[in-house]
């Protein structure tokens, strides 16, 4: 039986990592012990799970049917021997997830590192994409988004609220002044970017709404971008908060009319809520959520329209 059990997880971290090598040194064991592993569990089973050549190894359409019971199986296994030690099960394999291009350069890489220091038995692909349309389709875990998803088999959790803020260089306030209302923007140059492709922003504030209609010389599709050309003092820019955040803190750049303010950016993760999730991808939630002071909560998409 233990043998079975080592040829199941030989499978599972060959299914997640595509190299008998990698398998074999995150299960601590040989190549070729892997490789003998799978052919024993191919000869069990009566299917071939793997394609091989000299250059690839390619999951099966049958590999792909059983890897999500697999996987299941080897964490109630490791759950089972660490509650007879009195030890917590570790969270093992390769997470697969999408991450919002802004966001996850900005601010989830860093966390991301320190994530997979405190687990050094997992492997991390991350997708740095806005477009995802299926995560099971597309082989994702789970992945975090800015948006609502259309999928209604999802489950999302909240992680944290960001704020658009309008910010400048001082260089630039020093030669061209200080915006001291909404309305004030629209003599100034604004690098306009995806929140103002337009020109056309409207503010709320607790003394009503103010619509302006901004104008500048420079437009680009990515926020990133246009914080890059604000901070060298080419303009007013309205960003995510997490761009700006420590160069504000720092006196880098200032934050301006901070009393009017834009519908605010929800992210959150979102994952299958038919599929096994893995012990990776809960730590993974659980660690993103803490990181970043969100509250915690788990509901259908279908129950939040």
């Amino acid at each position: 039986m233990t043998d079975r059990i080592e040829a199941y997880a030989a499978f599972a971290r060959l299914m997640e990592l595509g190299s008998f090598s990698a398998a074999g040194r995150q299960l601590g064991i040989s190549q070729s012990t892997v490789s003998k592993h799978v052919a024993g569990l191919e000869n069990k089973l009566g299917v071939q799970l793997f394609t091989r050549t000299t250059r690839r190894i390619s999951p099966t359409p049958e590999a792909a049917k059983i890897y999500e019971h697999v996987q299941r199986m080897l964490d109630a296994v490791d759950t089972t021997h660490a509650l007879v030690k009195g030890q917590e099960p570790e969270a093992t394999g390769l997470l697969r997830l999408a991450l919002p291009d802004s966001l996850g350069r900005s601010l989830m890489f860093p966390l991301l590192r320190s994530f997979m220091n405190a687990h050094p038995m997992i492997s991390v692909d991350a997708i740095l994409t806005d477009q995802w349309k299926d995560i099971v389709a597309e082989g994702l875990e789970l992945a975090v988004t800015t948006a609502t998803p259309s999928e209604g088999s999802l489950i999302m959790r909240t992680i944290r609220v960001f704020e658009w803020w309008v910010v400048a260089a001082p260089a630039y306030l020093s030669a061209q002044g200080t915006p001291e209302t909404a309305i004030d923007l629209e003599s100034h140059e604004i690098i306009r970017s995806s929140r103002t492709a337009t020109g056309r922003v409207e503010f709320d504030s607790e003394n009503g709404r103010q619509v302006v209609q901004l104008t500048g010389r420079l437009y680009t599709s990515s926020d990133e971008a246009a914080y890059q050309a604000a901070l060298a003092g080419g303009g007013i820019a309205i960003v995510p908060s997490w761009l700006a955040q420590s160069d504000v803190n720092s006196g880098t750049m200032t934050r301006l009319i901070g009393e009017y303010y834009l519908p605010a950016i929800t992210v959150s993760v979102v994952y299958p809520q038919t599929r096994f999730l893995s012990r990776r991808a809960r730590s993974f939630i659980d660690y993103i959520v803490a990181a970043v002071a969100a509250p915690a909560r788990d509901t259908p998409l279908k129950s939040r329209r």
